[in-house]
């Protein structure tokens, strides 16, 4: 009893002198630099002292200027001198989108229903020079042009390489954005080791083509990636795991930013010297072909004319051949099938067209020639393709096949007016029976008065037949029921998604928490959390155009940016994006 007693002094004694200092709760704002780069992360940490746990997350001002990436919370107890402390931490990582001198914070923190408010911390923000000397560091990104001069619409390959001495994941990829040039991925992205300087990296290569649309002198700015590096850090000698048994260090990832170079490009206009008048602005190398499917056919009769045009360049130009009109010969057009394929030096592509031609009258019909014209930018000068012409033979009647030679009639074997009369030669081992009645069973079974050995017959024959459909039928039935209700919900979340959000107007974290469900529902998959890196990987391995993935990708990092602002309460212009890109997402899968 004794002992009891003196242990509730002692604890009320404890709380008596903790209960102040636990009431006292503080709000920090604090950056790990004063002044940063464009391609620069900086950790911002917003720590809250005197509770372990707060009602919501922080809600930060002066955000607008940067990407922000959460960096997870921790919670801690401290007792010092019989003072207790608990506090908790929240991280996030800042990426400036422009240069400038930005005023971030303050941080507000509800606490039992109370706000407290933290500091103010000011960041500037500079371009940066590029980095000079062999040594780069780990992690940098270089952009090259394949030429530096080009005509309007000439492919010019742009190739990017990451190079990479630490380990990575979360790669994505922001391209220059310029309103007179276009990008068209061309490959893959493809890994291998070389050697930079004398250094050795693992260099991540993608390549694009770029296509400008008018002409002039052009900046190309700086692509950028970002991505999240891990690096090793080594544990207090005095901690049990620097066993060599448990690893002996911890990886720890943060976010990154890497630019590359920028770069310039001319563009050249077409020269009017020897320009053709059916010049459609098709640039590169080209061919043209012509084909009849038949020769000669008769009055009535089809053939069926291809023309195909292929070669590399601007294949979007690629121009529809008209086909001209011939006295007594009809012409029925089929639609132009286009075809086009990225390769590592550029865009090559295809138009094949098709014409079905039926004669009304016999004759000799001549298909003039098609031409197409285009500029070879390497020889600088235009060449125009032709095809030889065709000639069609209309047979009165039906067409003679071969070269002209009819078949040949076979000759008809000779009648024999008079017929031989049939003798019999000899009989057959067993009778031969003319009525079925005259057909006796056989004696292995004598139960056939009451019909038990047909019976027993049957099931020998439909046992094993009746079993495998039992079994099958089983089966099916318990893979329906598994799988029925996640396929009724895949096939009815886009409309519960859609039907949600017209009849209300939600807030960033009800629209975070309805893109979550809908993906989950769509592609039955239990998802915690969505986030806007993990978006592009999911949607296109399952059949999502890359575009698209990118598009819903950049609405959630919008939501999830006002969340974080504290501007949870509305969702801006995203909510109409976001209703067509799960309509559109509908459409690709």
């Amino acid at each position: 009893m004794k002992k009891t007693a003196c242990f509730l002094l002692i604890l009320f004694v404890f709380l008596s002198i903790a209960w102040p200092v636990w009431g006292q709760v503080s709000v920090s704002l604090t950056l790990d630099r004063r002044e940063a780069t464009l391609t620069d992360a900086i950790r911002l940490e917003v720590s809250v002292s005197g509770t372990r746990r707060s009602d919501a997350p922080p809600v930060i001002a002066g955000l607008d200027p940067f990407h922000v990436t959460g960096g997870g919370s921790a919670s801690r107890v401290e007792i010092i001198n019989g003072r207790y402390n608990s506090s908790v931490d929240y991280t996030y990582y800042l990426q400036p989108k422009k240069e400038g001198v930005f005023s971030v914070g303050p941080a507000r923190v509800k606490v039992d229903g109370k706000t407290v408010q933290s500091n103010l911390a000011t960041l500037k923000v500079v371009r940066g020079g590029d980095v000079s000397g062999d040594d780069r560091g780990p992690v940098f990104l270089t952009a090259a042009l394949s030429a530096q001069k080009v005509y309007v619409e000439e492919q010019a390959p742009y190739t990017l390489k990451l190079y990479l001495r630490a380990n990575v994941s979360d790669i994505s990829l922001d391209l220059p954005e310029t309103d007179d040039l276009t990008f068209r991925q061309l490959e893959k992205p493809k890994e291998y080791q070389s050697v930079y300087h004398g250094v050795s990296y693992r260099i991540l290569e993608v390549r694009y083509a770029v296509m400008p649309l008018k002409t002039g002198l052009f900046h190309v700015p700086p692509a950028r990636m970002g991505l999240t590096v891990y690096s090793a850090q080594q544990k207090s000698p005095r901690s049990l795991f620097d066993d060599p048994f448990f690893g002996g260090a911890l990886r720890t990832g943060r976010p990154m930013s890497v630019s590359s170079e920028s770069l310039a490009l001319e563009v050249l206009p077409f020269p009017e010297k020897g320009k053709p008048i059916d010049f459609s602005g098709l640039v590169g190398v080209f061919a043209i072909r012509a084909d009849l499917s038949a020769f000669k056919i008769g009055v009535g009769e089809s053939a069926t004319l291809t023309v195909r045009l292929s070669g590399k360049g601007n294949v979007n130009r690629l121009p529809d051949i008209k086909m001209p009109s011939l006295e007594h010969l009809k012409v029925y057009a089929d639609e132009p099938v286009f075809e086009t394929t990225a390769g590592a030096d550029g865009l090559t592509g295809s138009k094949t067209m098709k014409w079905a031609l039926v004669p009304g009258k016999a004759g000799m019909y001549r298909i003039p020639a098609f031409t197409v014209s285009y500029f070879d930018p390497k020889a600088r000068v235009y060449l125009t393709e032709k095809t030889q012409p065709l000639v069609l033979e209309v047979l009165q009647g039906e067409a003679k096949t071969g070269e002209g030679n009819p078949q040949r009639e076979k000759p008809k074997e000779p009648v024999h007016p008079s017929k031989q009369t049939v003798k019999e030669i000899g009989h057959d081992i067993l009778p031969i029976y003319t009525a079925v009645s005259s057909i006796k069973g056989g004696s292995w079974l004598k139960t056939d008065e009451i019909g038990l050995g047909n019976l027993f017959v049957w099931i020998i024959l439909l046992g094993p037949f009746l079993v495998y459909i039992s079994v099958l039928m089983v089966l099916r039935a318990q893979k329906k029921s598994d799988t029925a209700i996640g396929a009724q919900r895949a096939r009815k979340a886009a409309g519960v998604f859609l039907k949600a959000c017209r009849h209300e107007e939600k807030d960033a974290n009800g629209m975070m928490t309805a893109i979550r469900d809908y993906i989950n529902d769509r592609f039955q998959l239990s998802l915690g959390s969505v986030t806007p890196a993990d978006v592009p990987g999911l949607l296109t391995a399952k059949g999502v155009r890359e575009h698209t993935a990118l598009r819903l990708q950049e609405v959630l990092a919008q939501l999830e940016g006002r969340i974080y602002t504290g501007r949870e309460s509305e969702c801006g212009p995203v909510h109409q994006d976001i209703l067509e890109i799960i309509k559109q997402i509908e459409k690709e899968i």
